[in-house]
């Protein structure tokens, strides 16, 4: 009896996960980081932005994974997983205000300080509501790892941008490395399979709501660089272009699906991690919306002008890197190989040596054209199973 009194905050294994609007509040929320990351990509072009940019993203969808696990385990209709849950998003909001200078000065800080500080809040709030139950050593464990992680983030706050940088990306680098592994620590051990078990309809739900928002932020963007040009202009093409381009990602991640995300999680031996591969080919994905968004950003700023070599590499890596991601999501979560996928990634990235010197818009057009005809034109044939590698492939 105390064992169930101390679980209080647990879902239970049979219970309806449905998805709770605090979670959908929650990931409008990440519209605002996303939006901030591109409109900061496409201001400084060049290898250390995007390097800036990825570490930067990689500690938002980090934040993101985490608190999906926190209401995948825990009830989100009781008020203290809502208060652990406002709490994280109002850090999530600080990190996307710091965000777009967080390789500077004070908002470094601010940036390395909110971060730490949601976890912390949220590792604390878990293991004192956990007090005597024996899933408590799930959030100690991540708790210890997320304080020592702290370190990096905290000193990589006070130092110079490259030394910054470097700090930070170890420290992410480590947040996804031991998630993967269980969260392993000398006497605690690491998080078994079944302490990881996970509601798989509830957390593809997740994915899926998640995605679609993100794919907004585009739409937003572009909408934002539009201004109040003149409709019959350049620039309205260019929003209709990247309306098409929305739609095809869309398309590409819904309707081609190798199989269920919620079936795969379920019937894996560690659906936990199972999950948290899933997690780490969408923030390929996620990456790409976000190039996405900052090459229709520029698309918008200068549809006729020549697309520069920095400029051509971002409207064309966009959709490269979301095929990237949706080919691994496919192939590491079903072990299917949906070949229409790497076979675009050739083709677009092929493509940027015979758009070179065109305007930016035509560059986007033929970025556009190439997305649609992955993503409409049917399917064919039967699938192909290959018993060596247990991969199914297809067309």
């Amino acid at each position: 009896m105390a064992q169930a009194r101390s679980g209080w905050v647990l879902r239970g294994r049979d219970d309806p996960r449905r998805i709770s609007y605090l979670e959908l509040l929650f990931d409008l929320g990440l519209i605002v980081a996303l939006s901030r990351l591109s409109t900061r990509l496409a201001s400084d072009l060049g290898w250390m932005q995007a390097l800036q940019t990825l570490v930067l993203l990689a500690a938002i969808w980090w934040v993101w994974t985490v608190t999906a696990y926190t209401t995948n385990w825990y009830d989100p209709d009781l008020p203290l997983v809502q208060l652990i849950v406002l709490g994280v998003m109002l850090g999530g909001l600080l990190m996307s205000l710091a965000v777009g200078r967080a390789l500077e000065g004070v908002n470094g800080i601010a940036f390395a300080v909110a971060y730490v500080g949601l976890h912390l809040y949220r590792g604390f709030a878990l293991i004192t509501a956990l007090r005597g139950h024996a899933l408590r050593l799930r959030p100690m464990r991540v708790l210890i790892w997320f304080s020592l992680t702290s370190v990096l983030w905290l000193v990589g706050a006070f130092v110079p941008g490259p030394a910054r940088l470097a700090l930070w990306a170890v420290a992410i680098t480590t947040d996804y490395t031991v998630g993967l592994f269980g969260y392993p620590l000398p006497r605690l051990g690491r998080s078994s399979a079944e302490e990881l078990r996970v509601g798989g309809e509830h957390l593809s739900e997740r994915y899926r709501q998640m995605f679609i928002v993100t794919l907004g932020e585009i739409l937003l963007v572009g909408v934002r660089g539009y201004g109040d040009s003149p409709f019959l202009s350049l620039r309205t093409a260019g929003v209709i272009l990247l309306f098409v381009m929305t739609v095809t990602m869309w398309r590409t991640y819904i309707v081609y699906v190798a199989g269920h995300l919620a079936t795969g999680i379920d019937k894996a031996t560690n659906p936990g991690r199972i999950a948290l591969v899933a997690s780490y080919a969408h923030l390929v994905m996620v990456a790409g919306v976000v190039l996405v968004a900052a090459g229709g950003d520029l698309v918008a700023r200068n549809p006729s002008g020549q697309a520069v070599p920095a400029e051509l590499a971002v409207v064309v890596a966009g959709p490269v890197v979301f095929l990237a991601g949706r080919t691994l999501y496919a192939l590491v979560v079903f072990r299917a190989l949906l070949w229409r996928l790497p076979i675009g990634v050739v083709v677009l990235s092929l493509s940027a040596l015979a758009t070179r010197g065109m305007p930016s818009i035509a560059v986007a057009a033929v970025m556009t054209v190439g997305m649609m005809v992955i993503a409409f034109i049917p399917h064919y044939g039967q699938p192909v199973y290959r018993t060596r590698w247990n991969i199914r492939t297809r067309w």
